[in-house]
């Protein structure tokens, strides 16, 4: 090793001290999250007594408040479980996902179950119309009551319109672009699941051009709904002069879910100038056209309305986007001004013998503002020969199930169609274990073998039917928001009907014996999830 000049050695550079003030920093913060957790766990174990009593305490109120609310006995059975089974916990799940919230801006744009009376047009006012029920009663007098009791929930009742059904969406779809091809002031649309394709190209298409036109176009679709199929800002993107379009209820993650993700626009309708409108079970999306191959063939249903009823089904638009824009608009939308009164002229030659009632429901109504379910339980209750029923999911309070089973107890023809193929592989178990007890019964149960069936329709004894949003479950009666129009006579009724035979002439009937033979494993799957199917 060389030396300097003076023979001494090279000094080293020293060593580099420790950051002692980072390491102490470190080592402090370590002590504290220790000394956190040292002091949880000892004070959990000296508290958890105390703990377990306040939260038992906790259960046991909502627990109480639980069974003696007016809710459905599946859903009050179902939050006991839960509530009791894992307290605290449990009750916090209740309150973001079984609590029957209702937010202010939903209660303000949508009255006590979304009523169409209000507001009133002055054609529509409750004095011209007293004489419709007792007219239809002398018609059809086994159907009077449930026309008078939707009338008192507030669904008025339209004589001689003219009503058209469609027996698959590839029918429908066509002519609504035709409809809305000749419109000159509006064109309402809403939906619940709106997925970008073949159709929608050609519907935005034309949407564009009648908004070029001066057209005022409005489109609302579900957010949730939709959350797989669009983007975020959709809404935003498609937007342009004339043409609106809105999001009802926008998904926010960790704020919204509390109750959006349980309230949802089910809803399905097209209203044109207030003189044509169309609803069912289509969503704006090819599958619904058998434009593409998705589990089969896919058989789904829709009514088109022309004349005075059309006005309901344009409060019930109007009512939806009031709400979906009421943070954008302070100032409240004039339904009046979308009033067609040319719509309300009927002349003798145009009458169709059909009456024709559109109904709307929604998650917060209460006793008599509950038409989806009651309707049903009513058509089921009145049904003398026959009544069918056909449905994408097949999920059955005790009430609904006891209708259908004393209604073919008493030698009534029931019969009900559910997928062969299904969309959802979770809610397929739950459908097909609900057969079991119908089978007994002697309800006829029949799944469609070409694929799979999303029309919600019920036609009874050929008198009337149903055609609609509305499916035959939990989230269809108690959750959603939904549509449907009730026609009485007419050719719509013995369309709907003939549907329904060549619907079950291709489709394969149950059997007791098939149902009880399934695999045990099969059924402590449909068990399992029988248990949490008021939340599908």
């Amino acid at each position: 090793m060389a030396k300097n000049a003076d023979n001494t050695k090279p000094k080293k550079p020293k060593k580099k001290k420790p950051n002692l003030l980072r390491i102490t920093l470190a080592v402090l913060m370590f002590l504290i999250q220790a000394g956190i957790l040292m002091f949880g766990i000892i004070y959990m174990n000296l508290a958890a007594l105390v703990t377990y009593v306040i939260l038992d305490f906790i259960a046991a109120v909502f627990t109480i408040s639980i069974v003696y609310s007016e809710r459905n006995s599946s859903f009050k059975l179902l939050w006991v479980f839960v509530v009791m089974s894992i307290p605290g916990l449990g009750v916090i799940l209740y309150l973001f996902w079984g609590f029957p919230h209702r937010p202010r801006r939903i209660a303000k744009s949508m009255p006590l179950g979304s009523d169409l009376r209000i507001p009133e047009a002055p054609p529509c006012t409750a004095e011209l119309r007293t004489g419709n029920v007792a007219a239809l009663g002398k018609e059809f007098p086994n159907q009077e009551k449930i026309a008078g009791y939707l009338e008192r929930s507030g669904y008025p009742v339209y004589p001689d319109q003219d009503v058209k059904y469609y027996g698959l969406g590839d029918e429908l779809f066509p002519n609504m672009m035709e409809a809305i091809e000749k419109a000159e002031k509006y064109v309402f649309i809403e939906t619940f699941i709106l997925n970008e394709g073949t159709l929608w190209d050609e519907l935005y298409s034309l949407l564009c051009r009648k908004a070029d036109e001066g057209v005022d176009v409005r489109l609302l679709y579900d957010d949730f709904g939709s959350i797989f199929a669009l983007p975020w800002n959709f809404g935003k993107l498609k937007s342009r002069p004339g043409l609106q379009v809105a999001e009802f209820n926008r998904f926010i993650p960790f704020i919204s879910s509390i109750y959006i993700g349980n309230h949802r626009n089910h809803q399905k309708l097209c209203v044109v100038d207030g003189k044509v409108a169309f609803t069912g079970g289509v969503n704006i999306a090819d599958e619904y056209a058998n434009l593409v191959d998705a589990y089969g063939q896919w058989k789904d249903s829709g009514m088109r309305i022309r004349g005075a009823a059309v006005w309901s089904m344009t409060v019930m638009f109007l009512q939806m986007w009031t709400y979906a824009n009421s943070r954008k608009s302070k100032e409240p939308e004039n339904f009046l001004d979308f009033y067609a009164p040319e719509a309300m002229e009927q002349t003798p030659a145009e009458r169709s013998g059909s009456y024709t009632l559109p109904i709307s429901d929604g998650p917060f109504g209460k006793g008599p503002n509950r038409p989806a379910e009651y309707l049903y339980l009513q058509m089921i209750n009145r049904a003398r020969r026959y009544i069918y029923i056909s449905t994408p999911y097949l999920i059955l309070d005790n009430e609904m199930s006891t209708a259908l089973c004393m209604a073919a107890y008493s030698g009534v023809d029931v019969r009900v169609v559910t997928p062969g193929i299904p969309d959802k592989k979770y809610v397929y178990p739950v459908t097909r274990y609900y057969y079991g007890r119908l089978l007994k019964a002697g309800v006829r149960v029949y799944e469609y073998e070409p694929g799979f069936i999303h029309a919600k329709n019920i036609v009874s004894d050929d008198e009337t039917a149903l055609v609609g949003t509305i499916n035959v479950d939990f989230r269809s009666f108690y959750l959603h928001f939904e549509d449907a129009i009730w026609t009485c006579g007419g050719d719509a009724v013995e369309d709907v009907k003939k549907d329904f035979d060549e619907t079950i002439a291709a489709s394969r009937e149950i059997s007791l014996e098939e149902w009880e033979s399934r695999p045990w494993w099969y059924k402590v799957i449909q068990a399992l999830l029988r248990l949490i199917s008021p939340l599908f």
